[in-house]
């Protein structure tokens, strides 16, 4: 279902952090395929950490751009 959002898109995690999705990867665990995104994570409305977001812990997308 989250497998093919574009860049710039504002998601909310499962965790209640905001995430907006910077690019698509796609990693190896196993003999399987998944899907994740990086991007910045929001600490602070203003203040955010690079990371790591796996379609599985996306709970809704806020803003799609």
């Amino acid at each position: 279902m989250f497998e093919n959002l574009s860049r710039h898109t504002l998601i909310r995690k499962k965790d209640g952090g905001l995430f907006l999705i910077k690019c698509r990867i796609t990693e190896s665990h196993g003999n399987k395929e998944v899907f994740c995104y990086l991007g910045h994570l929001y600490v602070t409305e203003v203040d955010y950490e690079a990371a790591k977001c796996y379609t599985n812990q996306i709970d809704s997308i806020i803003q799609e751009i």
